[in-house]
């Protein structure tokens, strides 16, 4: 990879081209039923693979796509040496759901299985993995038996090293399982409490390249999976600074964990993605909203629409429709695994399993679905790319159609997804506070900002 152009290292390291290789063999994801192996051979993998996360970033704020609203040098170089994916977005409006859905590949779902219902938000449904739990088993997020991108990068024989700074992440969720060396930013002391405001300082930008670099310097090996995720994009609020700005603060820092990786010789050989785990709103509004930022209920596209850059260039097509749960195989494909697609949806498909929506797109068309006896909402994102003509108000015969094929769909995918309320204990007080602490929770009855008075808020009362 040619230098970053913040880079103060010596000129000329290389990044050079890799094609990525498939196995003869499905490994247990495929055995696991969930997913199928493509048979397509390639070539050798990747010497290292580093996986960057930008918490709450916005595709449209990232200049090596059209018409950003903000400048992104060092992301930037990155999609210069290889490929900036158009059509990729998120499988959920939050981190614990969406990053659930790319280490496993699964569509992440809170469904109960009828009426609409979903099951109740809880520390154990919040990845949207708990449908997979076995009885008997350990009440985590990401139940032990669905296997993980790490655990797959470990068998293809990658030392892994995981760094992040949301702590919805943190132990015991289960994202930590196939890691050997698992990193939390910014953990507070025995004892010791902070709030919002005294946490977010110390998990920023900075604290993660320092903490990733030195374990680096420990590292077993140059054969490794590296997962940096970053939180400073999502606390452009608590910093008071203006989104745009934010961004491009972050991108500095971003510039600098380059260097160090360029100094050390870790970007030759190398394989980058750069992605998010979900956008935000900002100016954006819309008749049915409910919530703001990155709430959903339901979702728009600017909370949906990530950025996907992978250095160097893929043999998949810039405008292929990317979700969340593709980016395992994805990778998976670039360590010289069988790659596993994901078996719930079609290619086309995305299904937002959200506490007072269901939301679901095939292709062009989008429709939003009360969990409440409410009216849907259908929009042709072809033609409609803002959201801002509800074809459901004065449907036409086809798009009648639509709306029922949706639906019937819809109430496929609840059965086939849902996980028994039995499976459901409640939130408990140390994930209460940990949404606190993110800003999600600012008393115990305003989840995910949702204040009383809203529409969610109002649904919220009636479950």
């Amino acid at each position: 990879m040619p230098t970053p152009p913040t880079s103060k290292s010596a000129k000329g390291a290389r990044h050079a081209l890799r094609v990525v290789a498939l196995g003869f063999a499905c490994i247990a994801a495929c055995a696991f039923g969930v997913v199928s192996c493509a048979e397509e051979p390639a070539p050798k993998s990747a010497d290292r693979i580093i996986l960057i996360v930008v918490d709450t970033l916005r595709r449209d704020h990232v200049s090596a796509y059209p018409n950003a609203k903000a400048k992104t040098p060092s992301i930037d170089h990155i999609a210069s040496t290889g490929q900036t994916f158009t059509n990729a977005v998120s499988a959920f409006h939050a981190t614990t759901m969406s990053m659930a859905s790319l280490f496993t590949g699964l569509t992440p779902s809170i469904e109960a299985g009828s009426n609409r219902q979903s099951v109740k938000w809880n520390t154990f449904v919040a990845c949207g993995m708990s449908r997979f739990s076995e009885d008997g088993g350990k009440k985590i997020c990401i139940p032990s038996s669905v296997p993980t991108l790490a655990e797959d990068m470990k068998r293809a024989g990658y030392w892994t090293l995981g760094v992040v700074a949301n702590e919805l992440l943190y132990r015991p969720s289960g994202y930590d399982r196939g890691f050997d060396e698992w990193v939390e930013i910014g953990l507070p002391g025995p004892g010791e409490e902070r709030n919002i405001f005294e946490s977010s300082p110390m998990r920023t930008a900075k604290h993660v390249n320092h903490d990733l670099e030195q374990a680096l310097a420990s590292r077993p090996s140059d054969h490794f999976f590296l997962y940096a995720h970053y939180l400073d994009v999502h606390d452009y609020d608590l910093f008071e600074r203006d989104y745009a700005k934010s961004v491009e603060q972050f991108d500095r820092w971003l510039g600098k964990m380059f260097d160090m990786l360029d100094a050390n010789g870790l970007l030759d050989r190398a394989t980058v993605i750069i992605t998010s785990d979900h956008g935000e709103l900002l100016a954006e509004t819309y008749p049915n909203q409910n919530t703001g930022k990155h709430f959903g209920n339901p979702s728009f596209q600017p909370v949906l629409d990530i950025p996907l850059i992978v250095s160097p260039a893929t043999n998949r097509p810039s405008d292929q429709f990317t979700r969340s749960q593709d980016i395992r195989g994805m990778i998976q494909e670039m360590a010289g695994l069988p790659q596993a697609v994901p078996k719930e949806l079609g290619p086309d498909e995305l299904f937002i399993s959200e506490m007072f929506f269901q939301t679901y797109r095939d292709g062009r068309w989008k429709s939003q679905w009360p969990r409440t006896q409410g009216a849907p909402h259908l929009y042709d994102l072809v033609n409609d790319p803002g959201e801002k003509s509800d074809l459901a108000r004065e449907p036409s015969q086809e798009h009648a159609a639509t709306l029922r094929a949706h639906r019937i769909r819809i109430d496929e995918l609840s059965r086939q997804l849902a996980t028994h309320a039995s499976q459901a204990p409640a939130l408990s007080d140390e994930d209460r506070e940990r949404l606190r602490a993110l800003g999600y929770i600012e008393t115990t009855d305003d989840a995910f900002g949702m204040k009383s008075g809203s529409k969610s808020s109002d649904a919220k009362s009636r479950e």
